[in-house]
């Protein structure tokens, strides 16, 4: 009697409707996986090697923010921290590198200290003689160069029969050495005197010696003249030297003595 149950029963389960997996149909109809199903799988391809970088990233202090939002630190010419090299800033005028010393004041410093020989090409370009040399006592030295830039700034020329200005050779007419107070003193006579002043002689050898001499930067001759014998002999005569030159002192002290072909000249 239960036989035919159980197989009436089997019948029945063979005919239930098998269940399918619900598919929902595409839209597209090309038979290909819903466009949502694409898009579930773009997703989870992408959040895997976010996820590695996740965990792979050091983990951030809490005094230190995210590189990500960091700003830049304000500038400072001190490192904030030992070993950390210090911002650069633009300089302001008052951080700026002062300039050097003017070479003026070099210059002038030298001589003051040493009373020693200024040459020409110690001087500043752009700058007057004049300028030069308003710092430096009488008592300094002058190189050739220095010494004929003042004599060409205050209209005084000069020569030789040699054409040279070599100190060691006797025909030349040679500025080396001279004193500021010698130069100054024949620029003085030109100007107070209104004349053409051409120099002839200077410390090149061949003159004679002594404490006030040529060689020692104390003396120049200068080229007579109508103009300059008469502004000569408006000094003071001081007699007859012992080589019968007649001689004449100016208000400012220099010696005139008139030899036969120049007059000598002596500033102290």
């Amino acid at each position: 009697m239960n036989r035919p149950h159980r197989t009436r029963t089997h019948a029945r389960v063979r005919r239930a409707p098998r269940l399918r997996r619900h598919r929902a149909p595409n839209p597209s109809g090309d038979g290909g996986p819903h466009p949502c199903h694409r898009l579930t799988a773009l997703v989870t391809v992408l959040s895997v090697p976010i996820t590695l970088l996740v965990i792979t990233a050091p983990p951030a202090s809490a005094s230190q923010p995210p590189a990500w939002s960091r700003t830049a630190p304000p500038a400072s010419a001190e490192p904030s921290t030992p070993g950390e090299a210090p911002a650069l800033t633009a300089l302001s005028p008052a951080n700026r590198i002062a300039s050097p010393p003017s070479r003026l004041d070099a210059i002038a410093n030298a001589a003051n200290a040493r009373k020693g020989r200024v040459s020409g090409a110690q001087r500043l370009r752009g700058i007057s003689p004049r300028d030069v040399v308003r710092r430096l006592p009488d008592s300094a030295r002058l190189g050739q160069g220095l010494a004929e830039s003042l004599l060409r700034a205050n209209g005084i020329d000069w020569q030789s029969t040699g054409g040279c200005s070599d100190q060691a050779v006797r025909s030349c007419t040679s500025f080396e050495n001279v004193r500021l107070g010698t130069v100054r003193g024949v620029i003085g006579f030109a100007a107070s005197s209104g004349c053409e002043v051409t120099v002839t002689g200077g410390t090149e050898h061949g003159h004679a010696g002594g404490r006030f001499s040529h060689s020692n930067g104390y003396k120049l001759d200068i080229a007579p003249s109508s103009c300059v014998d008469r502004a000569v002999r408006e000094y003071e005569p001081q007699g007859v030297r012992s080589d019968g030159a007649r001689l004449y002192r100016s208000p400012d002290g220099a010696l005139f003595a008139r030899e036969k072909d120049h007059w000598d000249i002596t500033f102290r």
